[in-house]
Parts: C-alpha cells; sequence; structure tokens
C-alpha cells in the first residue's frame, strides 16, 4: 500500500465505522444501566477512548509508511506478530461478517418483514463484493462523501426528534449515590466506541498526517458528543421506562413519531435507515478490508481477487449460523470483549516495546 491519504479522509473513516452498529441499541444500554445520569458514563467512555486513539495514532504516526504487522515484527519478533496478526484477523472478521447479519436483520424487522435474511444478505454481499473489489483509496472516498451526509442527517433527525422530547424524562441530569453505577454503565458502552483500531492496517505518513493527533482526538469528542446527543433525545421522547424495552431502539423510537410539519417525510424511520445504511455499508466494508489486508501479510503469495471471494463466501456462510438477532447481538457482544485486546492491549504492549527499544538505541 504506497497510498496515503489525508487527516481528514481518515477522520471520516473512523467516524463512518464507528457510527454504524454501536448506535442501534446505545440508548436503550445506557438508560438500563444509568437510568437519566447516562450521559456521565458516555463522557467516561469518550475520555478513555481518547487514551485509546492517542496510542494507535502514536504508533502509526512514529511508524511511517508501516501497517501494525511491519512494525509488530521489528518489536516482537516475527512468531509473536503472526499471533497477533490471528487476533486482528478474527476480530474483524466478526465485526465485518455480524454488522453485516445485523444490518439485514434490522433491515427485515423495520421493512421487509417477509423476505428471508439469507436473501438480504445475499444482496448485501454481492454490492460488498463489488467494493472491495476497488482499491482502498475509492472506500476511502466513498465513506468521505457518505459521512458526510450522514452527519448532517443524523444531526437533523435527532432535532426533529428533540422538538417532541419532554424535558421531565431526562431529569434528574445527576445522582451522586450513582457514581459507580455511572462508571460500570461505561464499560457496557464501549462497543459502540470500538472503530479507530481500523488504523492500524491503513500506514500514515509523517509529511502528509502532520496533524493526525489532533484530527482523532477531536473525532473522538465528536462521536462522544453525537452518542449523548442521541442518547438524551430518545430518553427524552418516550423515557426511561419505555426506552428499555425496545429493541432496535433508535430506529422504534423515531418510527413511533409523526411529525405533520414534514408532510411527504413524516416517516423519519424511513429517511433516517438511508442514513444508517451510508454508514453501516463502509463499516462492513472497511471490516472486511481489514481482514484482507491482515491475511495478505501472513499469506503474501495470494493474489487479491481470490482472497476476496474466499472471504465473502466464508463470511455469507457463517453469517447464516446464528439462529436469531439476539444470537448475532451476542456474538457482537463477545468479539467486543475480544476488542479490549485489539484496541487496548496488543496497541499498549506494542508502545511498551517501542519505548524500551528507543532507550535501548540512546544507552
Amino acid at each position: 500500500m504506497d497510498k496515503f491519504f489525508k487527516n481528514n479522509q481518515l477522520i471520516f473513516v473512523i467516524y463512518c465505522v464507528t457510527v454504524s452498529y454501536g448506535t442501534i441499541n446505545l440508548p436503550r444500554i445506557i438508560a438500563e444501566n444509568a437510568g437519566t445520569g447516562g450521559w456521565i458514563s458516555l463522557i467516561l467512555t469518550t475520555v478513555i477512548f481518547l487514551f485509546i486513539a492517542y496510542i494507535i495514532t502514536y504508533l502509526q504516526y512514529n511508524h511511517s509508511e508501516q501497517t501494525l504487522f511491519e512494525y509488530s515484527s521489528d518489536l516482537l519478533g516475527k512468531p509473536i506478530t503472526y499471533i497477533i496478526t490471528i487476533i486482528y484477523i478474527v476480530y474483524f472478521f466478526i465485526n465485518f461478517t455480524m454488522i453485516a447479519r445485523i444490518y439485514a436483520e434490522i433491515l427485515k424487522l423495520i421493512f421487509l418483514l417477509k423476505t428471508p435474511t439469507i436473501a438480504i444478505c445475499f444482496l448485501l454481499y454481492l454490492v460488498v463484493f463489488y467494493t472491495l473489489k476497488k482499491d482502498l483509496g475509492t472506500l476511502v472516498r466513498l465513506c468521505t462523501i457518505y459521512g458526510s451526509i450522514n452527519i448532517i442527517g443524523f444531526i437533523l433527525i435527532n432535532f426533529s426528534l428533540l422538538s417532541k422530547g419532554k424535558l421531565v424524562n431526562i431529569m434528574p441530569l445527576f445522582n451522586f449515590n450513582d457514581v459507580l453505577i455511572y462508571i460500570n454503565t461505561s464499560k457496557k458502552a464501549i462497543i459502540s466506541f470500538a472503530g479507530i483500531e481500523v488504523l492500524l492496517f491503513i500506514p500514515l505518513s509523517k509529511d502528509k498526517n502532520k496533524k493526525i493527533y489532533k484530527y482523532t482526538l477531536l473525532t473522538m469528542i465528536f462521536i462522544g458528543t453525537l452518542y449523548i446527543f442521541l442518547t438524551e433525545v430518545c430518553i427524552s421522547v418516550v423515557g426511561i421506562e419505555s426506552l428499555v424495552y425496545y429493541k432496535a431502539t433508535v430506529f422504534n423510537v423515531i418510527r413511533g413519531l409523526d411529525l405533520y410539519y414534514l408532510e411527504f417525510l413524516r416517516r423519519l424511520d424511513g429517511i433516517y435507515i438511508i442514513f444508517w445504511t451510508m454508514n453501516a455499508f463502509c463499516s462492513i466494508c472497511i471490516w472486511g478490508t481489514g481482514t484482507i489486508v491482515f491475511t495478505k501479510k501472513i499469506i503474501p503469495r495470494i493474489k487479491h481477487t481470490p482472497l476476496l471471494v474466499i472471504t465473502i463466501l466464508i463470511s455469507f456462510i457463517v453469517s447464516q449460523l446464528p439462529k436469531t438477532k439476539d444470537r448475532v447481538q451476542d456474538i457482537l457482544e463477545y468479539n467486543g470483549k475480544l476488542g479490549y485486546i485489539t484496541f487496548l492491549v496488543i496497541p499498549l504492549i506494542l508502545l511498551i516495546a517501542m519505548k524500551v527499544k528507543n532507550n535501548d538505541k540512546k544507552a
């Protein structure tokens, strides 16, 4: 990969990967565990991911023009690097596969009630296959376009929802006796912030990405702010008691509203799923690209197209194994626990190894 991307392109990659599956049930998870003080939990999670984003950006920037595989081999040796890379392949593949399946489930739940999930997945994988045949630059540009549209749509729809909200539903904003609850809830929100780790297979350039720290950190702050806004809006509209029973929370909250002043655009759930589809599609493609990139590092002789075909076929088959939507979400939650290793533990180990090596050189 000899092409490097601008900072403003990379932040849209991070945004599209993060703000896709993470938004579906986030308001319900926060409301169920922290009540009206859930915004504090989201702030704590945002702070945690600012730390994670800094570590990953630091590693990528200080190993200019390299991916995790190259500099991990230098820092930890080939055998350990192969183990680490396999962990990332598994993690990326599960996200790639299960987010594709959950997208099909949401589409069926909201609109295509009588359409088999396998048919929706089949069509989705055809489009994903076509997209992944292109180079990474095409996908990054797609993320830039779709991400921009999604941000505008996300903000407009949530401000429309806010007009139906009630202030009493989000009170009290804070309870001193629930501080420990807020801290524990922040752990449950972590899966919604996962995505910054995709930078590990996208090399940075010290010449073209000089302000990348600023861009990645501001992106995480922006995502955290959007999540707080989304959660508070959903709570204000339906209240804590109702929200905890909603599946596909955001879609069902939006679906329950009828905004007469929008005339022919009164079905907000139909509009919202268009914006959400853009991010979900980009997210699926980025996780799939990461799977392929890391696999090619281990098996360098395999060509791109055969590897892509094999990956798509295996992913499609695996996506049909869970029998229910709840089972798919369980798998994604388990994979989120593996995420602790991929976006926190491994980058920390690499950072420590890098510092030790630098100190040895100085000595």
